[in-house]
């Protein structure tokens, strides 16, 4: 930024200013500017926008992850933020550009009419600071696995991955029979391999009574030897993590029949911010 620019004094300023739910932890060194609270946000700008409708950095996650450089400037890397930070940023800056208020339509399961729902997202903001993420799963009181979030980018490559090798799950019924039990075999093969991937991303470290194991070679031969139990259990915890840590859902009346639903409002990129 050029600092003798006369135009500087009408720039953007920070629209709002907010705590980030994981409270810094998780950061590795340089890629959080200064403290967790009162994080200034920014309202997105004209070229902010553009790539926001761009269908290619959509996918790979480059919109985002440039759209939060741009309109958080504390983060000096995106890709390399924690998930549970993620929708808490996302939200924050939807409300610097556009306001605290989104609209969105369901329909109707009882009786399939069309209502229009507004969402007051700075209630979404405040769900997420009451949260705390449970970093540690004891096994039989004997190991300790010590668990992180995954990274943008982690967590990116993983959902991208995943809808992958589910595409090619939806395109076996083209085969033919003959082939078709072959591939499906191959992909539940590759499907099993991500997850364990996955796993291996999360996990940190693994307490034993005499050492701590922090080399991935080594979680990785445990996880794939260790009892079934054992193996769901850190599942289980994972992914009760990710729940917890999803958008909170929204109540939602039908105007037409009463009918009462609970709904999730989904951080779709491609309309989220526009």
């Amino acid at each position: 930024m050029n600092q003798n620019n006369p135009l500087m004094k009408f720039f953007r300023q920070p629209k709002i200013y907010i705590n980030l739910p994981s409270r810094g932890l998780y950061y590795e060194q340089g890629v959080l500017s200064g403290n967790y609270e009162q994080v200034p946000i920014f309202a997105m700008t004209g070229m902010d926008e553009i790539i926001s409708k761009t269908p290619d950095a959509l996918f790979s996650g480059e919109a985002t992850a440039r759209i939060i450089e741009s309109c958080c400037p504390v983060i000096k890397n995106a890709k390399l933020v924690p998930s549970i930070d993620l929708d808490t940023l996302m939200v924050s800056i939807r409300i610097a550009t556009f306001g605290n208020k989104m609209n969105f339509t369901q329909t109707c399961k009882n009786c399939g009419t069309e209502n229009d729902y507004e969402s007051d997202l700075g209630s979404i903001i405040d769900h997420f600071q009451n949260l705390k993420y449970v970093n540690s799963i004891s096994i039989n009181d004997t190991l300790t696995v010590k668990i992180r979030p995954l990274q943008y980018e982690e967590m990116n490559h993983f959902s991208i991955e995943n809808f992958k090798l589910q595409r090619m799950l939806y395109q076996t019924t083209e085969l033919a029979d003959t082939e078709k039990q072959k591939v499906i075999d191959k992909i539940y093969q590759d499907l099993s391999d991500l997850q364990l991937q996955l796993f291996l991303t999360s996990i940190e470290s693994i307490q034993t009574p005499d050492a701590q194991v922090t080399q991935k070679e080594f979680i990785e031969e445990y996880l794939r030897n260790c009892e079934r139990e054992i193996y769901n259990q850190i599942k289980n915890k994972l992914e009760e993590n990710k729940e917890i840590w999803s958008m909170p859902k929204q109540h939602v009346k039908c105007a037409s029949c009463g009918t009462e639903d609970h709904i999730q409002i989904v951080l779709d990129q491609s309309n989220f911010f526009a």
